[in-house]
């Protein structure tokens, strides 16, 4: 017993100081902002290497792009995988998707547990913030479990997919690009890495394109939802009717869990009502082929960048309404981008009870919502629109002249949701218009309030942090 503590002590004596006077020093956002950064940075030196390309090197901007896209798990892409990297650069890829999809201070967190170290409290509460965590106790567990069910989702849409690839691309290539494909698929990065129209080829093909939508859809739900159900599955072994299960689950699961179905219903029924008619996307296809489509691009638009229909064809008002389910994306604490689920259901409530003149107190299956989460949600919502009008703003100037403004909205949504679909236009940007996106994938990936958060000055508002003001005679509206 004694030989056990004294070890522990050691091991906490040998415990680094720097990385939490680090945190200390520069903060959480800050901290997490620099991880992406430097890692988007080493990415884009090692997809710049020879060794990581074949024929014509692309430039240093098209790489820090790429393994921009990477690691914000996006997709947007200025030029083709297949053709341009090797078995090396999409190695590389396989390596920023991942880390981007869970995150560097997962993978840290990972190795503190590995060397079996004890974390302090400041460590707690910054891998907390990276997971998605909202408070910072079993962090280990936690984190354990992210590994293990991103690997089993991981392994299970290995083996759905390889079949299929090994028999379009041989043993070798096929088992590489049946790796590559499910990690980009839960990661929801919407990279392929075998041909120059994503999946378009396998438009008709279920076994691929349902295999894709659910691991899509296994990251975007968000880890909690899954630690949810698990939990409440384990705990209720004994028969129990289907009302009663959802009656046990956290509020959080079942905000989720409605609004993904209720996105992906409409979105399969906006999305083939649209394009029916249109000879360019769905109108030459047989019904079955019209569904399976139309499923495939409404999941996707939960921040995949995948496609089986070409985007660029698609009619004007559907490329619009896109625009708003890539808004929303995913849910939070999963590798999906965008506003979050969550925040869209608080939005939509606080309307309802305001045009149903229900009071000032926002609820939602009989749980109230806290107005900070409201504040917070108008926030995020706020300014999501600011930093694309901005974007907008910049990109009339850099790339107006030459493209459609809808198509460069459709870009920038795309770019700020983390999702990666394009109207074609990514290959033809200008530098400054490959910045603007650039910027807004990094925004997007570590979250529009972390970035404010960078640049605040970490000391503003201690002064007044406890001074109530009297209330403002303002009218409004």
């Amino acid at each position: 017993m004694q030989e056990t503590k004294q070890k522990i002590l050691d091991l906490r004596k040998k415990r680094p100081k720097w990385f939490v006077s680090f945190i200390t020093r520069f903060g959480i956002a800050r901290v997490l902002a620099m991880s992406f950064a430097s890692v988007i940075l080493i990415g884009s030196l090692l997809l710049s290497l020879p060794v990581s390309v074949q024929g014509k090197a692309p430039s240093y901007l098209d790489s820090l792009f790429i393994s921009t896209s990477a690691v914000c798990v996006t997709g947007l892409s200025p030029l083709t995988v297949a053709d341009t990297y090797t078995f090396f650069g999409k190695t590389v890829m396989i390596l920023l998707m991942e880390i981007g999809g869970l995150g560097l201070m997962t993978f840290v967190a990972a190795a503190i547990i590995l060397q079996k170290k004890s974390m302090s409290l400041t460590e707690r509460v910054m891998f907390a913030s990276a997971a998605g965590k909202g408070d910072v106790s079993n962090i280990a567990d936690y984190l354990k479990k992210i590994i293990k069910y991103t690997f089993f989702f991981q392994s299970i849409g290995f083996l759905l997919l390889l079949p299929h690839l090994i028999r379009d691309f041989g043993i070798g290539e096929g088992i590489f690009n049946s790796l590559f494909l499910c990690v980009s698929a839960f990661t929801n990065a919407g990279f392929d890495c075998f041909a120059s129209n994503s999946l378009m080829n396998y438009a008709s093909d279920p076994l691929v394109s349902l295999t894709v939508m659910g691991l899509i859809t296994m990251g975007g739900l968000g880890f909690m939802v899954w630690f949810d159900l698990s939990r409440k599955l384990h705990e209720g072994k004994r028969k129990q009717s289907l009302h009663s299960f959802w009656i046990s689950l956290s509020t959080h699961t079942k905000v989720v869990l409605s609004i993904s179905l209720i996105l992906f219903v409409s979105g399969t029924v906006f999305f083939c009502l649209a394009e029916m008619g249109n000879p360019s996307t769905l109108a030459s296809l047989p019904v079955s082929s019209r569904i399976l489509i139309s499923m495939f691009q409404s999941v996707t638009l939960r921040t995949a960048g995948f496609y089986t229909v070409n985007i660029g064809a698609c009619r004007r008002v559907t490329l619009l309404i896109m625009c708003v389910f890539m808004l929303i994306g995913g849910s939070p604490g999963g590798t999906a981008g965008g506003m979050k689920t969550t925040t869209a259901a608080i939005l939509a409530v606080a309307v309802k009870n305001l045009l149903h003149d229900e009071g000032n107190t926002i609820h939602i299956w009989k749980r109230r919502i806290q107005d900070s989460d409201f504040i917070h949600a108008f926030i995020i919502f706020s300014v999501y629109i600011g930093f694309l009008f901005a974007a907008t703003a910049i990109m009339l100037c850099t790339d107006g002249r030459t493209m459609d403004t809808l198509d460069l909205i459709y870009e920038e949504v795309s770019a700020i949701a983390t999702v990666g679909l394009s109207a074609g236009l990514t290959p033809l940007l200008s530098p400054g218009g490959k910045i603007v996106i650039i910027l807004l994938m990094f925004i997007g990936r570590v979250g529009p309030l972390a970035i404010i958060e960078v640049f605040q000055n970490r000391r503003s508002g201690l002064v007044r942090k406890h001074v109530e003001y009297p209330d403002a005679d303002l009218m409004i509206g």
